[in-house]
């Protein structure tokens, strides 16, 4: 690794060790190396996070294990984790999660795909991947989607909070649904590039549609269309700055020229979120 990322990781292994502990920031500074303005920036810059946002989103995360594989109180929980109240504690889950800690518990579910992964040498050095994706060409018949619609910036991990709605409230569309891969649509106007915002459908291919889908579900039907198709990796703090790289860097690298205002992510069956073995193939409708 280099400087930063060395100094990067021995900050999150502290971090991690403290989890169930107070955390002065300015004992991780400390560890760091850098002046505590130069270390903020640059741990937000390597890691996606501010510091208190990374603390909260592990926390959470090892939170929600404790929820669903223990019988431990909410409260003692809480407690555990450095929270004064169950209240306080609620409404830090509620918003990495979306839902409450006895929502959680109650159903059984498991959010992965917004957990909060360690920073670890591994996932740190995918970060700083520069390898050049080669993308596949194929050609692809032209289908339908059914699904949940969102737009904004994702700023909060809406897109994420989207997939696990769309699963929780399925039962109206399941029948209709003609296999278990699933897209990731998202949708661009030259508004969309002045202020970041998008539309993202997250959804399933569909072979028809009968009159019980419910008016919350969007119908969208793309046509057929040559695509160029680059594989990612499932970590998915990282999949927007890949995305971003292969619009800035990969794609120019290919000479191939962009039709369409869209593309999709596609996830197939095997596909396991914040596996580094697994991964999701993002399509580009091109000429």
């Amino acid at each position: 690794m280099n400087y930063y990322y060395d100094n990067i990781l021995n900050s999150a292994n502290y971090i991690e060790e403290n989890l169930t502990n107070d955390i002065n920031i300015s004992d991780i500074v400390e560890r760091a190396g850098f002046s505590k303005f130069h270390f903020l920036r640059i741990f937000r810059a390597i890691s996606g996070y501010t510091i208190n946002d990374y603390i909260k989103r592990r926390r959470m995360t090892e939170a929600a294990k404790l929820l669903i594989s223990t019988n431990m109180r909410i409260i003692d929980i809480a407690i555990l984790y450095v929270y004064s109240s169950q209240e306080a504690f609620t409404r830090a889950f509620k918003d990495v999660y979306n839902v409450t800690p006895n929502y959680y518990r109650t159903n059984k579910i498991s959010y992965c795909n917004l957990n909060q992964l360690t920073l670890s040498e591994e996932i740190l050095k995918s970060k700083g991947d520069n390898e050049f994706i080669e993308p596949i060409i194929v050609e692809k018949d032209s289908f339908t989607l059914v699904g949940l619609e969102y737009e904004g910036k994702n700023s909060k991990h809406e897109v994420p909070k989207l997939w696990n709605q769309l699963y929780e409230n399925m039962g109206d569309i399941e029948r209709n649904v003609s296999n278990q891969a699933c897209y990731g649509l998202e949708l661009y106007d030259e508004i969309s590039e002045e202020n970041g915002c998008f539309k993202y459908i997250a959804g399933f291919e569909i072979n028809s549609y009968s009159a019980d889908i419910k008016a919350d579900k969007k119908i969208v039907k793309i046509e057929k269309s040559k695509y160029a198709v680059f594989p990612i990796k499932a970590i998915i703090d990282n999949i927007p700055k890949t995305i971003s790289k292969i619009y800035s860097v990969f794609l120019p690298q290919t000479g191939l020229k962009i039709k369409c205002n869209y593309d999709f992510e596609y996830y197939d069956d095997n596909f396991i979120p914040n596996s580094n073995e697994s991964f999701l193939y993002f399509y580009i409708p091109i000429e």
